[in-house]
């Protein structure tokens, strides 16, 4: 009975196998048959414009510089000359509007897919191409590129934005310079975490404007930033720039450049330097914090042309050699006004120079209020023309209650010749006053990228 029973069940099993693998063989067929119908359904598809809202994103408290918030897209698709499709969208990122491609192709038994990107912002010179390859089994690779775009003062993009970011602590924006970008991203190890890594390279870049109403100059700058990541971990590469030549508040500094590298809430300065008034001026271990814009640093002086010092001390006019050494404290408060500490420049005992004044009036009215008699001084300014140096001293200091209120000291050793005649000369004449006054410097700083 039961070998009856065994035989009448085998057929009923092998229908319903029949059945199931029909009914597999079936789906795979309909599956296969819709992926390589896509070219056709798709084009004929109509998909509805998306947006969404960016204000999270961006700064709160600078909502000028851009009219629009938002970003948006449009796609639809098309048959692809090259490849098996292509995704065309149209919409605006903020304030400017992008064209997107994707042609892509995959295989009708094989799971995956590859193709390639062109991503551009209507009417400007930026646009960025790229490459993809992904698998239906895990794992994916992106890479793309922008060549070196040449901009200026005048591009719809960057030149807008810049200007915008800029106002209103400075003005009159020109610049020209080069960009380019390279970004990589894959996701191969299976964790569901994305490796990614961005590089942006700026040539060639040179800028002009009008800060605290004092120009500024900018030349041939050169900086390579970038980061690394996987997931939402990042790290920032150290950024090194570089710059032909940096002038502001009438200080003109060449070769200038910097070490910089990022700390979780803070960048760190660690060397800096230039060419400043014939010799070389450095800092090290510089913390900015870029929420506050506050850091105190001291510049390091070397071979300093007694001259071109001088030169910087209101009133002086006349000539002067030799080489200065010594340092400068300054504090940056609130990323707009630079103070300055005690600072000293000296001469190295045993080096000599000459002073020769072409006009020694300002220092003989410092000596009259300070009580030297006119004889004295009359003597003194024949010396001031025609002077030997052993020792020369500038020393600047802040007045203990009067903060705005500084002490600028110029030590004279040395001898004067008139003719035949040498004499000893010693001599201090300190000035007092505000520091614009005493040094042909401005100290307001332009507070860029926030509203007064």
């Amino acid at each position: 009975m039961e070998e009856n029973l065994n035989e009448e069940a085998e057929p009923r099993r092998r229908g319903w196998w029949k059945v199931l693998w029909g009914t597999l063989a079936a789906l795979v067929l309909v599956v296969a048959a819709g992926i390589a119908l896509l070219p056709v359904i798709l084009p004929n598809l109509t998909f509805d414009e998306r947006t969404f809202d960016l204000a999270a994103y961006l700064p709160e408290d600078r909502p000028d510089l851009v009219t629009n918030r938002t970003a948006s897209i449009r796609f639809w698709f098309l048959r692809s000359e090259t490849r098996d499709l292509t995704l065309r969208a149209r919409g605006h990122l903020l304030d400017w509007p992008y064209s997107l491609r994707v042609d892509f192709r995959y295989g009708l038994f094989a799971p995956r897919t590859d193709g390639v990107v062109s991503l551009r912002f209507d009417d400007t010179p930026w646009r960025i191409d790229g490459r993809f390859d992904a698998s239906l089994r895990g794992g994916w690779t992106f890479d793309a590129a922008m060549d070196p775009t040449a901009f200026d003062a005048n591009d719809p993009l960057l030149g807008a934005l810049a200007s915008r970011f800029l106002q209103p602590a400075a003005t009159n924006l020109t610049c020209t310079g080069r960009l380019a970008l390279e970004v990589h991203a894959a996701e191969t190890n299976g964790t569901g975490l994305a490796e990614w890594s961005a590089q942006a390279r700026l040539e060639d870049f040179d800028a002009a404007m009008t800060a605290a109403e004092r120009p500024v100059a900018l030349n041939g700058l050169r900086l390579r930033a970038g980061a690394t990541g996987l997931g939402s971990r990042v790290e920032v590469q150290p950024m090194f720039p570089r710059a032909r030549s940096l002038a502001f508040a009438g200080l003109e500094m060449t070769n200038v450049f910097a070490s910089v590298r990022a700390t979780e809430n803070a960048f760190l300065v660690t060397e800096a330097g230039a060419d400043l008034c014939g010799g070389q001026a450095r800092l090290y271990a510089l913390f900015l914090d870029p929420a506050r814009l506050s850091a105190g640093f001291t510049l390091f002086l070397d071979d300093i042309d007694a001259g071109l010092a001088l030169n910087r001390i209101a009133g002086f006019r006349g000539t002067a050699t030799g080489r200065l050494h010594g340092k400068l404290p300054l504090r940056l408060r609130d990323g707009r006004r630079l103070a300055f500490g005690d600072a000293y420049l000296y001469s190295v005992p045993g080096e000599t120079g000459t002073l020769r004044l072409e006009d020694p009036g300002p220092v003989l009215e410092n000596l009259a209020m300070g009580g030297v008699s006119a004889a004295d001084r009359a003597n003194l300014g024949k010396a001031l023309q025609d002077l030997a140096y052993t020792a020369l001293n500038i020393q600047l200091r802040r007045d203990a209650e009067e903060t705005d209120v500084h002490a600028l000291t110029l030590k004279l050793q040395g001898s004067a010749t008139s003719g035949k005649t040498t004499v000893p000369v010693s001599f201090a004449v300190t000035l007092r006053g505000d520091l614009e006054e005493l040094v042909n410097t401005g100290i307001l700083l332009p507070q860029i990228g926030k509203k007064p």
